[in-house]
């Protein structure tokens, strides 16, 4: 190798360390002043050595409990939150590296099932004693489905948006392994591992990529578009979306499968239209979008009716202009759901 080759090299080396070094050292900094610059809007309880953060607003009973759905902070809720304050007491709160709650370590495993006692711990924590009204969106609706089997008492009632269930298999055994299983959240987890999360600060505070602040303007009202934007460039949110889908699971549902009586139970299910179908982009489909999209929907319309069956007192709703997230493309029908439902309860104990 000439002395033109080995500098090439040796300049390439060092560019391969210092890059990360740099994006690392400018993520830091960045994240610190951005905590400082935004504070959390509720209050930091300690959970099992652990600060979370925990937002209440409003009076009443029963207490409307929030389950984002995967690495979603409460503050993508805030619209059916603000629909619901003062006449409903509303709680939001951050999993573990989501928002302003404390990260878990890297080898901890973040299955639904922990997620589900770690919730009854931090409502324990905050003082809220129930009854609770759950309303659990995706990822969320498994956590809320775990929570009421291992405590009904405290349970009044649930809403499940877009969730999964244990019969999520049906999309695999209709589109395939490779085409819907492991495989396509492995390249998900090793996309978000191997993007510098200060190189996408960056890029996003100078106006390059301009991708996060369209998706905050959508996920919250104008003046939280800020804030929302430190939650999503945050070091504990890429860490909590990795290791959520790592140990994305559908197996513990499965074995605590139980009928829930005459719970009053909502499910509100995404749009069974393909133009509406936020999953209708799978690069692992040959076929034409719409084609997978018309599938997909079927399949998925299947789940949601097992869901609904759960319960003798229960009701699908099909939100038809909306995609998989239903809390920001019509937050209505979430609100309608949770104030009919605390009504019949109220009405009932007359």
């Amino acid at each position: 190798m000439d002395f033109a080759s080995r500098r090439l090299l040796a300049c390439a080396a060092a560019f391969g360390v210092a890059g990360p070094v740099a994006s690392a050292t400018f993520q830091v900094l960045s994240e610190r002043a951005d905590r400082r610059r935004f504070p959390p809007p509720g209050r930091i309880v300690e959970v099992n050595g652990r600060r979370v953060h925990v937002w209440t607003e409003g009076e009443g009973s029963p207490t409307v409990v929030i389950v984002p759905g995967m690495s979603s902070p409460g503050i993508h809720w805030v619209h059916v939150q603000r629909a619901l304050v003062p006449d409903h007491h509303v709680v939001l709160y951050d999993r573990a590296g989501v928002g302003w709650s404390q990260a878990a370590p890297w080898w901890e495993w973040r299955s639904p099932s922990r997620i589900a006692d770690e919730l009854h711990d931090t409502l324990t924590t905050a003082g809220e004693g129930g009854p609770f009204l759950f309303v659990g969106h995706s990822l969320g609706g498994e956590v809320v489905r775990l929570y009421a089997n291992r405590h009904p008492d405290q349970v009044a009632g649930m809403v499940l948006v877009d969730a999964p269930s244990e019969n999520n298999d049906w999309l695999v055994e209709e589109f395939g392994w490779w085409r819907y299983g492991p495989v396509r959240w492995w390249k998900d987890v090793a996309r978000r591992l191997l993007t510098p999360r200060g190189l996408v600060r960056l890029r996003t505070r100078s106006g390059v990529d301009t991708s996060l602040h369209d998706k905050a303007r959508r996920k919250v009202p104008p003046d939280l578009v800020e804030t929302e934007m430190f939650t999503a460039l945050t070091s504990g949110m890429r860490r909590a979306d990795v290791m959520e889908r790592v140990v994305l699971s559908t197996e513990v549902l499965r074995r605590e499968r139980r009928h829930f009586g005459g719970m009053p139970l909502v499910v509100i299910s995404a749009s069974a239209s393909p133009s509406s179908d936020s999953y209708a982009c799978n690069p692992c489909w040959d076929a034409t979008v719409s084609e997978f999209a018309r599938r997909r929907a079927q399949v998925w319309a299947r789940i949601q009716a097992d869901l609904a069956s759960l319960s003798y007192s229960s009701k699908l709703i099909v939100a038809e202009r909306a995609g998989h997230n239903v809390q920001w493309d019509e937050p209505e029908l979430i609100v309608d759901a949770v104030t009919d439902m605390c009504a019949a309860l109220a009405a009932d104990q007359e």
